[in-house]
């Protein structure tokens, strides 16, 4: 799960770091090329309409203009000036053209049903343009929407007199087609940006995935040299950092076998030169304790001697076992059997301190296991109960299967004493850390190894009301 994680973040972290700058880049690039386009093409339809003004302008006499009257429509005049206005607007493609007085009233235009002297009301928008035509500049109109939903826009050029004033307004209104054209290109970036995106978001999905891979190894690595593992090597086929720090790790896997095998041999070197003399020490303090029969005094004397010393082969033993690295026997081992026989080997303790035995023990319950050394946990884990209970107190022995959908099968030594203290429990399966006078500091130690190397897991949980310790297996047997 935390491999997962990890990976994820990565992604996340590429994602934020490639692709969204990308999109929004693109994003922006994208409204601002639409917003240019848009506005390039809006000027030059409007020159182009007032071009066309302009040119309007020049082919119509100012004089015709000025003395057509309402009802002048059938007059030869008014139908001069509408067949050369419908010419511009054929040849130039035009939606309309028209001619309007200062009072925005119509004097002619190719629209049909438009008479003279009609008011155009929608010029009343234009009156800031209109106001720069009647000053004798040409002009266009801003973009607006049609009653048919289309844009248009209006470009005006001033009509003037031959004394140089203007009497009108020529409008050209023409069609902006070309922002279809102009949402085409944004849609066209916009769907490249798109694509650009996602192929942005599978590239980070193969680069994570191609970083966290090795990374997961290398963690995986770690764990294992964490938890003791020192014989595995680390092997990563890269030739880049990561194949770098996988060969700075394994050479600190190496080293540290290395310095392992060589403590392990020092260690169990220590114990063998120690226990070679305890074996005469024995032998002459039994002699000893025979020549002083009768003597009470001196006789206690010697049992002292005799006590240290099982206690020195106690320790000399725990060494040595540390030291050595034998694998487990694994095979079908009944849990209620061996917490059986465990609780019959501590009834004698127990009773001597007044300290209750209890059994909650739960038939078939069997895991493949090493017989001998978990039953060297057991009693390691019992004994070290009675030391913490009270006269008058219990320790219990249970086993059965957890409460887990796999309902894996586990066994506990639980306890009523006064507790561990924190500080103490963060540091209970290190090698020779010990809280009494006289102990090794290897029993609880040895008791982890030994469950490690069956694969299953050991935990404590401790409070005023006592202790409790708790180990669970992967499987059951068969």
């Amino acid at each position: 799960m935390a491999a997962s994680t990890g990976g994820s973040r990565l992604l996340l972290k590429l994602l934020a770091a490639y692709v969204v700058p990308i999109v929004v880049l693109l994003g922006l690039f994208g409204l601002l090329a639409r917003r240019v386009t848009r506005q390039s093409l809006e000027d030059s339809l409007g020159r182009r309409l007032t071009g066309i003004a302009q040119a309007v302008s020049a082919q119509v006499r100012a004089s015709a203009i000025s003395f057509l009257e309402p009802g002048d429509e059938k007059t030869r005049t008014y139908r001069n000036v509408i067949r050369k206005l419908k010419l511009v607007q054929k040849r130039t493609g035009v939606e309309r053209v028209m001619i309007f007085d200062r009072k925005l009233a119509s004097r002619t235009d190719t629209r049909d049903g438009v008479r003279i002297g009609d008011h155009y009301y929608q010029a009343e928008a234009d009156r800031v343009e209109l106001e720069r035509v009647f000053s004798g500049k040409e002009t266009s109109s801003v973009l607006f929407k049609g009653r048919d939903g289309r844009f248009y826009k209006t470009g005006y050029a001033p009509l003037s007199d031959k004394d140089g004033k203007v009497i009108a307004a020529v409008a050209i209104v023409g069609s902006a087609r070309f922002l279809g054209a102009v949402d085409q290109l944004a849609t066209y970036l916009w769907l490249n940006g798109a694509m650009v995106a996602a192929l942005g978001v599978l590239i980070s999905v193969l680069l994570a995935r191609r970083i966290s891979q090795p990374l997961r190894a290398l963690a995986a690595a770690a764990r294992r040299i964490g938890a003791g593992d020192l014989e595995q090597p680390i092997t990563l086929d890269s030739r880049d950092e990561m194949g770098l720090l996988a060969k700075t790790m394994n050479q600190m896997r190496a080293d540290l076998h290395e310095r392992e095998q060589q403590l392990q041999m020092m260690l169990s070197g220590i114990a063998h030169e120690v226990r070679n003399p305890l074996g005469g020490i024995a032998l002459f303090a039994g002699l000893l304790r025979e020549e002083l029969e009768g003597d009470e005094e001196k006789l206690e004397m010697v049992q002292r001697i005799e006590r240290e010393m099982e206690y020195l082969k106690n320790v000399v033993g725990e060494f040595l076992d540390y030291a050595r690295r034998t694998p487990p026997n694994l095979a079908p081992l009944a849990l209620d059997t061996l917490l059986a026989d465990v609780a019959d080997v501590v009834a004698g303790d127990a009773q001597s301190a007044g300290v209750e035995i209890a059994r909650e023990l739960v038939a078939d319950t069997t895991v493949e296991g090493d017989r001998e050394q978990l039953r060297r946990v057991l009693l390691n884990l019992a004994r070290n109960a009675l030391q913490a209970t009270s006269e008058g107190g219990r320790v219990t022995l249970r086993c059965g299967r957890g409460d887990d959908s796999d309902g894996r099968p586990f066994f506990e030594v639980a306890d009523t004493g006064s507790g561990i203290a924190d500080e103490v429990v963060e540091r209970i399966f290190e090698p020779f850390f010990t809280t009494r006078e006289k102990g090794t500091g290897l029993g609880l130690a040895l008791s982890k190894k030994i469950i490690d190397e069956h694969g299953a897991e050991l935990a404590v949980e401790t409070s005023d009301a006592g202790t409790r310790f708790t180990v669970r297996f992967r499987h059951s047997a068969g």
